[in-house]
């Protein structure tokens, strides 16, 4: 009532001044000329306080103006049907100060009227509440104050609340952590429609949790938020589809939903295309088509497809071969740990492709896969420090990475390690360990050391 008064208030004083000039000229006594004001005065706060307008009629005038964005106009409206406990004038108070529309912003004050509204059920204000008790605004932050909020909002079906309470229970915010009633809120707000919670419902299928495993319930609900756009679903669809889980084995579909994530940018769904290409997994075997997908990945961060595209350019299968384009993807990849485009880079640096030949770089990026426990690497860290190559020359190092990448199978440095010992070269000469290290290799068919061996049991026969 106030806002009203003083917008009427504010319409007189045009009057007022009309009559201040008529006055002056006509010459009316000051007496008469107060009292005349006074009736006007009066009946000033008789139209404002006369209206016939119900609270709702009132906001609905302010929802007309708020629609226009002439939040001023609106602001009081608002405020004079909320004066009359019009709820929904409560809520939209507290979204025009949660929001700084048409005022200044003010998370306290809008909570003050969401309070207010959501005391008489109002839906939104109550999800709002929730919001902003999840997050401190206006408040001190208070899981569970906000999961109160949430369930008034919820128990009235709001898809959103329904949504944060599951999200709430399956992380233990407020409540005892319960994927039983995660999957409940879960499924309340995906049989509405809401894809997020189609999605997480239908990995809790998936993945038995809150709920009995099952393949076919985790695939209905996947399709459903897959026929919605979302990414993460229809990746999951099609890794079901390709292990028959829940539905028949079929890669046509498997692929049909990797592409539709891949088409939204997803990386690791470019990746999966790029390997099925890659080794005709379901699709005819196409390298053209492998390398697109795996730069597509690569190109949005994927490690692994960074290292795959760098092997792509280095053989150029599928791409035109390009040295340069290799070293620039394995250094993308290198740099993020992955051993084996260091070993690759490694390789490079040693070969000179792409890059000048440089063995100091080479031993550098053949350190850094061998200490991740690549046996290539450790084989030919051992090789530079056998020879001398990009480092001072030291047979115990070498026999050392000889050894790590022996104990993994290489046969090559099982070899290169029989003659160490063998010739008490980095370590104290040792026949017997020769001997067994020539057997390991010989084994997996290393011809040099099926020599090495009958040369010793020819020298023990002539003995």
């Amino acid at each position: 009532l106030n806002d009203t008064f003083i917008k009427n208030g504010f319409v007189k004083e045009q009057t007022m001044k009309k009559l201040f000039y008529w006055k002056k000229n006509q010459m009316i006594t000051k007496n008469v000329f107060k009292i005349f004001v006074l009736v006007l005065f009066i009946g000033s706060l008789s139209n404002c306080y006369a209206s016939e307008d119900s609270p709702n009629d009132i906001f609905n005038k302010g929802l007309g103006f708020y629609d226009k964005k002439e939040y001023a106009e609106a602001f009081k409206y608002f405020k004079l049907a909320a004066n009359q406990e019009d709820k929904d004038a409560q809520y939209k108070l507290g979204v025009m100060y949660e929001n700084g529309l048409g005022l200044t912003q003010d998370y306290a004050v809008a909570v003050k009227f969401y309070k207010l509204a959501a005391e008489q059920g109002q839906i939104k204000a109550q999800y709002n509440l929730g919001v902003l008790y999840t997050f401190g605004r206006g408040v001190s932050q208070d899981y569970t104050e906000a999961i109160k909020y949430y369930k008034l909002a919820a128990d009235q079906g709001h898809i959103d609340a329904q949504f944060n309470l599951g999200v709430m229970y399956s992380k233990g915010q407020g409540v005892t952590q319960n994927y039983d009633e995660a999957a409940k809120y879960y499924k309340l707000a995906a049989d509405q429609g809401d894809k997020d919670a189609q999605y997480k419902i239908g990995f809790m299928y998936e993945k038995g949790i809150g709920v009995i495993q099952n393949y076919s319930v985790a695939v209905k609900y996947y399709k459903l938020a897959a026929n919605q756009g979302l990414i993460d679903a229809q990746f999951n669809l099609g890794i079901m589809y390709s292990k028959g889980q829940g539905v028949t084995q079929n890669y046509d579909e498997a692929t049909k939903y990797y592409k539709l994530a891949a088409n939204q940018g997803d990386k690791d769904a470019q990746f999966i295309l790029g390997i099925m290409y890659d080794n005709g997994e379901g699709v005819t075997q196409n390298y053209e088509e492998a390398a697109k997908y795996y730069k597509l990945a690569a190109d949005n961060g994927h490690i692994i497809a960074q290292y795959d595209i760098g092997v792509k350019y280095s053989k150029g299968q599928g791409v035109t071969q390009n040295y340069g384009e290799a070293v620039k993807y394995f250094k993308l990849a290198a740099d993020q740990d992955n051993s084996k485009a260091q070993y690759n880079l490694g390789i490079m640096y040693l070969n000179g492709r792409g890059v000048t030949q440089n063995y100091g770089e080479a031993v550098k990026f053949f350190k850094l896969a061998a200490d991740q426990g690549d046996s290539s690497a450790q084989f030919n860290l051992g090789s530079m420090y056998f020879n001398g190559e990009g480092v001072t020359q030291n047979y115990e190092k070498a026999a050392k990475y000889y050894k790590l990448a022996a104990d993994q199978g290489d046969k090559d440095a099982q070899y290169n390690l029989g003659v160490m010992y063998y010739k008490g070269l980095g370590v104290t000469q040792n026949y017997d360990e020769a001997v067994k290290y020539y057997k390991l290799a010989a084994e997996q068919g290393d011809l040099q050391s099926k020599k090495q061996l009958e040369k010793i049991q020819n020298l023990k026969n002539s003995n």
